[in-house]
Order: C-alpha cells, then sequence, then structure tokens
C-alpha cells in the first residue's frame, strides 16, 4: 500500500470589495488593532464600520477649525 502526503495549498481569494466603497490600509500598534478588534466584536460592529465613522468625525471636526498655514507646504524662501 502506498502512502501520500498530503499538501495544504492556500488561494488568495480577490476581495470583494462592496461598490462605492475603497480599500484603505494603515499600519498601527499590534495590541492597539487586537483592542480595537475585540471592542468592534463586543459591539458586533465591523472594524471599517467604525473607521468609516471616525474619518467621518474626523473630517467633521477639521472642517469647522480655523485654516492655519501649513509653513511645510512653502518651501525654503
Amino acid at each position: 500500500m502506498r502512502e501520500y502526503g498530503v499538501t495544504s495549498i492556500r488561494v488568495k481569494m480577490p476581495k470583494h470589495i462592496p461598490p462605492g466603497n475603497a480599500e484603505l490600509s494603515v499600519y498601527i500598534d499590534k495590541e492597539l488593532k487586537t483592542q480595537f478588534k475585540l471592542t468592534c466584536v463586543s459591539q458586533n460592529k465591523s472594524m471599517s464600520q467604525i473607521i468609516g465613522e471616525l474619518v467621518k468625525q474626523w473630517i467633521d471636526s477639521q472642517s469647522q477649525k480655523p485654516s492655519t498655514p501649513n509653513y511645510e507646504d512653502r518651501g525654503a524662501a
């Protein structure tokens, strides 16, 4: 009787990005990511849903601030 080894083949499936959405990749501390994921699970919400809400809140808060010059963008004078 012959024995055959089993080889595991991992196929990477294309990501399903819902229409009207875009992919966003960020790098954060591993522990912060773990805490974030656990909190999202406990709230029965996706990480994408929470990140989307936080980005909207941040954009809204920035539009309420008076604009200040960004001296880094001016170049050397």
